[in-house]
């Protein structure tokens, strides 16, 4: 039992660990609050960036396709960034492919490949060997992920009528059902 000398003791801890605990938790929501507040701020400032590089990009793919990303005709267009030694780059390929034939005349994916060194010769490996169904141009130079504020693969960008929806910096399978669906939607939105 618990005597009175010891309970007016125990009060005042008490009452301390109640309010530092509230001040802890109050101080967790607004950092985490902020913290969201600014990763918002600066995609709205990246997706700006993106919108105005892909009214002015134009681009000869491995196949001396030239492509003007404003003119193109379908209303998706998907920036893939990759490179053949990256592994996770390769492992979403399949599903890249898969999402340009189920959305074909709809959708538009083009390849900026990374690859420094045989650039073409890692190029036309990985077409052969995925299947590739979609053209990819060579960025030796790094000069279209400069410009896209790219530093690191896989990246995709999904533009819908040349304005940002989606961007994903990491590994993404394309053929996701709820990816499938934004990408429907908007599709038909047109």
């Amino acid at each position: 039992m618990l005597t009175k000398l010891t309970k007016k003791k125990l009060i005042p801890i008490l009452i301390f660990i109640i309010a530092f605990s509230g001040f802890l938790s109050t101080q967790i929501l607004w950092d985490t609050f902020n913290l969201n507040a600014e990763q918002v701020q600066e995609d709205k400032q990246k997706h700006s960036v993106y919108e105005t590089e892909f009214q002015m990009l134009k681009l000869t793919t491995t196949k001396s396709t030239t492509i003007e990303l404003k003119s193109v005709k379908e209303p998706i267009i998907i920036l893939n960034f990759w490179a053949s030694w990256c592994l996770p780059c390769l492992k979403e390929m399949p599903s890249l492919v898969q999402l340009q034939d189920k959305f074909t005349g709809k959708i538009k994916v083009i390849g900026i490949n990374g690859d420094e060194e045989k650039a073409l010769q890692e190029i036309e490996k990985v077409e052969k060997k995925y299947k590739l169904n979609f053209e990819s141009t060579t960025d030796v130079d790094s000069k279209i992920s400069n410009r896209f504020l790219v530093n690191s693969y896989p990246v995709s960008i999904v533009f819908h009528r040349g304005k940002v929806v989606y961007v994903s910096k990491k590994i993404h399978n394309f053929m996701d059902e709820k990816f499938i669906s934004t990408l429907e939607s908007l599709i038909t939105a047109n």
